[in-house]
């Protein structure tokens, strides 16, 4: 499915408007009320079964839909075990059909979300957990995969005889090696052990343990990332600060007036658009005129208006798009707001500037080099963004940590710039190092 902002505009508002899609948004702030409530294996083991349930619900759903569209492609008629159909729209158009399972394929993203917050809070927030486990293809939809049964089965057996909470990875997008990872309290704490379900006994997951294997190395000791992209992973014993106070400050006004823009430390403008404000304020066009009014208003302010280079992230249609990104879930912001987010009824984007961000690693004694052509539109995850340089060696900024760490998490550039500099005086981190700050956990908790 393209993303949102790729579709035409009427398309686009045929999924944010149908009942499935709108219902979902109180389906989501009830399961990050929930989830932030969760205190104990009990909690967590019931939420997910929960969640569980709606996932394997909306999968199947969409899959039937497929199915009745593609009969009506063929010439023939709705069939009688078709899946009741949702919305108002004529049932004897495929393009009905077609609709209600790209709203389906949404609220999946949308639910999945919800689990990858499970996860990251389980794992403690930390950050090394979710990239070390996240480097596998995902598996895709669970509804109908073969091993699903035994999968369950593993998940309620160490339950009923160990009272053991298991998080299944197939439920989440971010974590895809592994199969899933069982609990054990120890005092207030628990320890994580990862497990492969086999429902074949004669199956051999050699090189899945071997990747299993890697992942646990890594977080331990700080070995080599199992995949394709090398690297190691640094934790760093600097404390993470970020402006995210800033971005509830401006959804709190977007919530009146619909959009807000505000000054971020480090040069950085911050725009949050409420999205069900803004149409009850204006037409589209308005909308749109009175964000890039606000944008330039906040770059102004921002004193980055034709200063160096510009780059920019938006926040929309990012749901599980990419597995090491924090979800929405577990933004220190309201279930409400984390709702709107996931849904897209709400979306922030923030623009930064070159010349900022050169002179915090200037402060910290490295040179740097902006490498991100001017005025590209589209820029791939592992495109260098900048090279930050200290005697003989270099350290490359790609686009993916510029996204989520100094754009979307809003993170504290000196901060980050320190992270930067003991990141260059190491000489085990690597090629391409995936830096953790401490106490992370604060932020998200």
């Amino acid at each position: 499915m393209p993303l949102l902002k790729d579709m035409p505009l009427e398309r686009a508002n045929q999924v944010l408007r149908h009942p499935i899609h709108q219902e979902g948004i109180g389906t989501l702030v009830r399961l990050i009320t929930a989830l932030r409530q969760c205190r104990g294996a009990e909690d967590y083991y019931q939420f997910q079964q929960d969640l569980l349930t709606r996932v394997l619900a909306v999968q199947e759903h969409r899959a039937g839909c497929r199915r009745v569209a593609s009969l009506l492609r063929q010439g023939k008629a709705v069939p009688v075990d078709a899946p009741e159909l949702r919305s108002s729209d004529p049932s004897a158009n495929p393009e009905t059909w077609e609709l209600e399972a790209d709203v389906c394929e949404r609220v999946d993203r949308q639910l999945r979300s919800i689990a990858d917050g499970l996860a990251w809070r389980v794992f403690n927030y930390d950050r090394r957990v979710i990239i070390a486990l996240s480097r596998n293809q995902h598996p895709g939809p669970m509804a109908g995969k073969k091993g699903l049964a035994a999968e369950r089965a593993f998940v309620i057996k160490w339950w009923r005889e160990e009272r053991r909470f298991v998080l299944l990875h197939d439920l989440t997008s971010c974590l895809s090696i592994g199969d899933a990872t069982s609990f054990k309290e120890v005092g207030n704490e628990f320890e994580a052990y990862l497990h492969e379900i086999k429902s074949d006994p004669d199956r051999t997951v050699s090189r899945q343990l071997r990747r299993q294997r890697m992942a646990e190395e890594a977080i331990r000791s700080g070995g080599p990332l199992p995949g394709n992209l090398p690297g190691r992973l640094v934790p760093l014993d600097i404390p993470y600060k970020t402006h995210l106070n800033l971005l509830r400050t401006a959804f709190d006004l977007a919530h009146e007036r619909g959009v807000q823009g505000v000054k971020v430390p480090g040069g950085r403008a911050l725009v949050a658009t409420d999205m069900v404000r803004g149409y009850d304020l204006w037409s589209e066009r308005e909308l749109l005129d009175r964000t890039a009014a606000e944008h330039l208003q906040a770059v102004k302010r921002a004193r980055i208006l034709d200063v160096g280079h510009l780059a920019y992230a938006r926040s929309d249609d990012l749901v599980v798009r990419s597995p090491t990104m924090p979800p929405w879930a577990i933004y220190p912001l309201t279930p409400a707001l984390c709702a709107k987010l996931i849904t897209d009824y709400a979306m922030y984007f923030v623009t930064m500037s070159s010349e900022p961000l050169m002179a915090a690693l200037h402060d910290v004694g490295l040179a740097a080099e902006w490498a991100l052509p001017r005025g590209q539109e589209t820029v791939e995850p592992d495109q260098v963004v900048l090279r930050a340089h200290k005697g003989t060696r270099t350290i490359e900024l790609r686009w993916a940590e510029m996204q989520r760490r100094l754009l979307l998490e809003l993170a504290d550039l000196p901060t980050w710039a320190e992270g930067t500099a003991r990141l260059i005086d190491r000489n085990d981190t690597g090629r391409h190092p995936w830096q953790s700050f401490g106490d992370e956990w604060k932020v998200w908790a």
